[in-house]
C-alpha cells in the first residue's frame, strides 16, 4: 500500500494546494513502486533547497518551516515518516515556484540523502584499501555525462576504470535485468540456463578466432586468476612469467604476477618462486626464462594501464612473445580486461587489444564493459586448453548467473550495432589531433590507443592541478599513473564533448 493512500486532503497550504505525488513518492518511498529507497532526510532538503533557491535569503526561512513541519524533535539525517513527508511537502509546495519544485523533486529523486551523509557513511565504513573518492557524488548517467548529487553535469573521462563504454546508464539493460530478474535472479556456473544460452547462441565475432570456451567470473582479479589455474593445469608447470609495469587486478594470485612491490609485499607475495618479473619489451629475458623450464606461462598487458599509465607492447614484442610460447610450449596469457571491447581499437571490428597487435593468445581474461557496467567477466580459451581442467578443479556461485548473462547479451548486441570500435578509433584521431595542434611546453608527451589515452605532464603535482581545473570546466578525469593522466571516456562519448574535454585540457594546462 502507497503511504499515501490516506485522506491527503488534511494536508493544505493556505491556497488550498496539495504536494504532487511525484514531490510526496520523493520525501517517502512507496516501496511497493521503489523498494530500493529510503525517505528523505531534513539534511537533503536543506542541500536541494540551496540549489534551488539559488542562496536566497527565503531559503533558511523556508528550511526553519521545514523543520518545524517535521516537528522539533526530528533529527536532520533521520529518515522522515509519510506523515512528515505530507506537512513538509506542503510547505515546499507553499514556498516554490512550479520550476523549482520540479528541480527539488527531480534532485530528490536522485539522492534521499544528503551529500555529506553519504561521504561520512562511507568513511565510517568502509575498509581502507583504497583512497576514498568524495569529490563528487555521481547520482545519474546519460551516455559520457553524469551528474552528481548537486546537479552539475560533468563529461566522464574515467568510465568506471573502462567499465561503462556504453555510458553512465542504459535503459535497455535496467530493462532486460528487470525482466529476468521477474523470473530467475541466480544461477550457479555450472548449471544450465536459458539466458546464457541466449549469449551463447548470438556472441560471435569479437573474439580471436579459435577462443570460444567460456569460464565465467564476477571481477577481473578472478579471470585473472582463474586464467592461472587453468594454464598451470594444462602446463603442468607452476612458473609464471609476468612484466614490470604490469597490473592485473586484486585477488591473491592477480596480486602476485603485479610488479609493483608495494602491492605484494604487505601479503608475503613479493618473493613468491613461480613468478618471474621480465622487462616489458625484453624478449630476451623472457626466452631465457622458458629455456630454463621455470616457466611455461606467460601473462601480460596487452596495453599496460594503470602502473604503467598507458604503455602498448607493440607489434614486435607482442607477436615475439608468441613466437616464444609456441616454441617452448608454454601458454599466453593476455589480460584484456580494460583494454577489450573497442577500448583500444584502430579500426572497424578491432574489439580486443590482440586483435590490434596481430596475435591470438592461448587464453584470454576479459571483463569491465563485457556487461556493459554490471559485473561479468570470462577467462575464455581453446577447446584443447579447456580440456585440462576436470570436474571440481574450481567452481562459482555467482559466475555467469542469468542477471548477468542478460546484461553481456544486451551490451555486446550494443556494441555490435553501434560499431563501438569504430567510435573509439575516430574519437582517439580527434584527442590525438587536438593533443598535436596545442603544442604546449608542459605537455611531455602522450599515448593515444582508440580511447585508451596517457598523457604526461611535468609531475604529479601538475596532474592533479589539471584535473581540478578540468572539473571547474564541466570534465571529470581522475585517473593517473605518477605524472601521467589517464583518460577512458565511455565509448560513446561525442564528437563535441570531446571538443569541450580539449578545450578544457587546454585551458587548464595554461593554469598550471
Amino acid at each position: 500500500m502507497s503511504p499515501y493512500s490516506h485522506n491527503l486532503s488534511v494536508v493544505k497550504s493556505g491556497t488550498g494546494t496539495q504536494p504532487s505525488h511525484s514531490l510526496l513518492s520523493a520525501l517517502a518511498a512507496d516501496h511497493s513502486v521503489h523498494p530500493e529507497r529510503l525517505n528523505a532526510t531534513l539534511a537533503r532538503i536543506g542541500e536541494v533547497l540551496e540549489i534551488v533557491n539559488g542562496g536566497e535569503a527565503s531559503t533558511a526561512e523556508l528550511f526553519h518551516r521545514c523543520r518545524e513541519a517535521a516537528g522539533h524533535e526530528h533529527g536532520l539525517n533521520q529518515p522522515m515518516s509519510p506523515e512528515s513527508a505530507l506537512t513538509v511537502g506542503a510547505v515546499l509546495t507553499t514556498g516554490l515556484d512550479s520550476g523549482q519544485l520540479e528541480y527539488l523533486t527531480e534532485l530528490l529523486w536522485q539522492s534521499e540523502l544528503s551529500t555529506d551523509e553519504v561521504i561520512d557513511l562511507h568513511k565510517r565504513f568502509k575498509i581502507p584499501v583504497s583512497h576514498l573518492e568524495d569529490d563528487l557524488l555521481p547520482v545519474k548517467g546519460d551516455g559520457a555525462l553524469i551528474t552528481d548529487s548537486k546537479g552539475a553535469v560533468y563529461i566522464d573521462l574515467d568510465s568506471n576504470y573502462s567499465a561503462t563504454n556504453l555510458g553512465n546508464a542504459n535503459s535497455e539493460i535496467a530493462l532486460g535485468l528487470y525482466n529476468q530478474a521477474s523470473l530467475l535472479v541466480s544461477q550457479k556456473e555450472d548449471r544450465i540456463q536459458v539466458a546464457r544460452a541466449r549469449f551463447l547462441k548470438e556472441f560471435q565475432g569479437m573474439l580471436p578466432a579459435g577462443l570460444d570456451c567460456f569460464y565465467w567470473q564476477n571481477s577481473g582479479g578472478e579471470a585473472v586468476d582463474k586464467s592461472l589455474k587453468i594454464a598451470k593445469a594444462f602446463t603442468g608447470n607452476t612458473g609464471v612469467i609476468a612484466f614490470e609495469g604490469g597490473f592485473h587486478g586484486r585477488t591473491h594470485g592477480a596480486v602476485a604476477v603485479t610488479h609493483n612491490p608495494a602491492y605484494r609485499v604487505p601479503f608475503g607475495l613479493d618473493d613468491v618462486p613461480w613468478v618471474h618479473f621480465a622487462a616489458f619489451g625484453d624478449l630476451e629475458a623472457v626466452e631465457s626464462i622458458l629455456a630454463s623450464g621455470a616457466a611455461k606461462t606467460v601473462i601480460l598487458e596487452l596495453v599496460q594501464g594503470e602502473e604503467a599509465g598507458i604503455r602498448p607492447a607493440g607489434e614486435a614484442f607482442a607477436q615475439g612473445l608468441r613466437s616464444l610460447c609456441d616454441q617452448h610450449g608454454a601458454l599466453l596469457i593476455a589480460d584484456e580486461v580494460q583494454t577489450g571491447f573497442g577500448r583500444v581499437a584502430d579500426g572497424p571490428d578491432t574489439w580486443f587489444a590482440s586483435q590490434r597487435f596481430g596475435i591470438t593468445p592461448d587464453i584470454i581474461a576479459i571483463g569491465k564493459s563485457f556487461g556493459g557496467g554490471y559485473p561479468v567477466t570470462a577467462v575464455v580459451t581453446t577447446q584443447e586448453v579447456s580440456a585440462a581442467m576436470k570436474g571440481g578443479y574450481d567452481g562459482s556461485t555467482f559466475g555467469g548467473n542469468p542477471m548477468a548473462m542478460t546484461a553481456a547479451l544486451i551490451a555486446t548486441r550494443q556494441m555490435k550495432s553501434l560499431d563501438l570500435p569504430a567510435c573509439s578509433h575516430a574519437r582517439g584521431l580527434q584527442i590525438e589531433a587536438a593533443l598535436n595542434a596545442l603544442g604546449s611546453p608542459r605537455v611531455k608527451g602522450w599515448r593515444v590507443l582508440g580511447l585508451m589515452v596517457g598523457i604526461d605532464l611535468e609531475s604529479p603535482e601538475a596532474v592533479s592541478t589539471v584535473q581540478k581545473a578540468m572539473i571547474e570546466r564541466g570534465v571529470h578525469s581522475s585517473l593517473s599513473t605518477g605524472a601521467t593522466m589517464r583518460w577512458m571516456p565511455p565509448l560513446v562519448i561525442t564528437e563535441d564533448q570531446v571538443d569541450k574535454v580539449m578545450h578544457a585540457f587546454a585551458c587548464a594546462v595554461e593554469e598550471i
